[in-house]
């Protein structure tokens, strides 16, 4: 029998090379699962609709989605941008908002910053409209019956206090126009009176080598001070703390701490009587040496000191006030009203013969000078029947009349109110320092005079440092 009935090994299918290869059955049930998976993803659409609402902040609203059938997938797609848009724009508004406060509030402890340091200058001599007569108010007290001396002011404004030639200190309530306190009389004026920011100490140069140091509502005696040799001419706080400065015709000046009731040092260099003193916040003080014609700015930490000497026409220098720390005023018996600046040895402007002359053709001495803190405002008065207020023009580089207050008498006080609105003047009989001369259709009293001022009138242009 042939071979090919023989029975053998069957033959196994050879693999094509490119036949499929047929599913396994166990495959089957991941496959579905695969499809169904597939069936639940989101559209791209969809996709960006989420995500769009999710950048946006809000959760995603199908009624949304139920609206878009209506629009197109572009329309959809702008109608989100603008809606995510406007939420970034009312964002951005808010955080603008709180910019601007923030930056008033920086703008404001700048100021303040500013001010402490005495670097902070106003121009508002422009506003000054006037003044009003008729609304002033005349203090006076029957004790006080011989000519007022000196004055001081509270920071605050409320309290005034003056002296006079018979030792006499009263002190005035300037929101009540009623007197709270009154000292004896004594043989010796008052020269001069400083009193601290928290009215706790009251310091009197009383017209003997000792300064008396008084409390500040009771006018009740606190302690006295001893040192000077000769009599003290002047006393003068620095600004906001009980650090004292003073100065005496022994030609020194001298720092004492009224904390410890303590001397601290002494500082020579004035070759005659000193005649007055003043300072502000920085550890410095600033006088004029009378007939030596000098004038010197003490640097108390740096032990050092800054000599400024008058034009050979001066006679003698009686005040000297700041305007701030880096510009001062000085007056003399000639008549001339001057101001400085720290970093230059000349007066930057001098008006001569400032209140004119006497029937005998001698210049009418400037008996006061005074300041309106770190601003283009200063005032000067003497007997010619005038408070004089002069505006700085220029970066203080110039002296200009500013206004022409009638005031019968010899002006021997003068000082602003911190906001500008008013000027106190004490009027006399006779100068302060002595019996020269005498006018006797003067009376002798205190007038509070309002000035005629247009609104914002503290909110000049605003410089960080005086221009040189």
């Amino acid at each position: 029998m042939s071979s090919f009935f023989l029975k053998g090994k069957p033959r196994t299918a050879t693999k094509r090379k490119f036949e499929k290869p047929k599913p396994n059955k166990k495959d089957i049930p991941s496959a579905r699962k695969e499809k169904e998976e597939s069936d639940e993803e989101i559209d791209s659409d969809e996709e960006e609709e989420h995500t769009i609402a999710a950048a946006s902040g809000k959760k995603f609203n199908f009624e949304d989605e139920d609206e878009g059938f209506k629009e197109t997938v572009q329309d959809k797609r702008l109608r989100l941008a603008k809606k995510y848009l406007k939420e970034v724009e009312d964002a951005e508004r808010v955080r603008k908002e709180d910019e601007e406060i923030h930056d008033s509030v920086s703008a404001v402890l700048k100021e303040d910053y500013l001010e402490s340091i005495g670097r902070l200058y106003r121009e508002v001599s422009t506003r000054y409209k006037g003044f009003d007569l008729e609304k002033a108010v005349n203090l006076r007290c029957k004790q006080q019956h011989l000519s007022p001396t000196c004055l001081c002011l509270t920071e605050d404004d409320r309290f005034l206090y003056v002296a006079n030639k018979n030792g006499i200190i009263v002190r005035w309530d300037l929101t009540k126009k009623e007197r709270t306190a009154v000292t004896k009389s004594q043989k010796t004026a008052v020269l001069g009176l400083a009193i601290s920011h928290d009215l706790k100490f009251l310091v009197v140069a009383d017209g003997t080598n000792e300064i008396k140091v008084l409390d500040g509502t009771t006018l009740e005696a606190v302690n006295s001070l001893s040192g000077h040799s000769d009599v003290v001419t002047g006393v003068v706080f620095r600004k906001n703390t009980h650090q004292l400065y003073s100065c005496a015709k022994d030609r020194t000046v001298k720092v004492w701490s009224l904390d410890e009731m303590l001397y601290v040092e002494t500082l020579y260099g004035h070759q005659t009587p000193v005649t007055s003193i003043d300072a502000l916040s920085r550890e410095r003080a600033v006088t004029s040496g009378g007939s030596d014609c000098s004038i010197r700015i003490w640097k108390i930490v740096e032990e050092s000191q800054l000599v400024y000497n008058c034009p050979p026409s001066t006679d003698s220098v009686e005040c000297v006030k700041l305007i701030g720390d880096e510009h001062f005023l000085s007056c003399g018996t000639d008549g001339s009203l001057s101001v400085w600046s720290s970093g230059k040895k000349k007066p930057m402007n001098t008006v001569q013969l400032a209140h004119g002359k006497t029937t005998n053709g001698e210049a009418n001495w400037i008996t006061a000078i005074t300041s309106l803190l770190n601003t283009d405002v200063i005032a000067s008065g003497s007997c010619d029947g005038f408070v004089r207020v002069w505006r700085l023009v220029g970066g203080s580089k110039t002296i200009e009349p500013l206004m022409e207050i009638p005031v019968e008498g010899f002006v021997n006080g003068l000082t602003f109110s911190s906001d500008g609105k008013q000027l106190i003047v004490c009027v006399g009989q006779e100068h302060r320092l002595g019996r020269w001369w005498t006018l006797k259709q003067a009376k002798n009293r205190t007038m509070v005079i309002p000035l005629i001022v247009a609104d914002d009138e503290t909110k000049g242009k605003r410089k960080k440092k005086f221009d040189h």
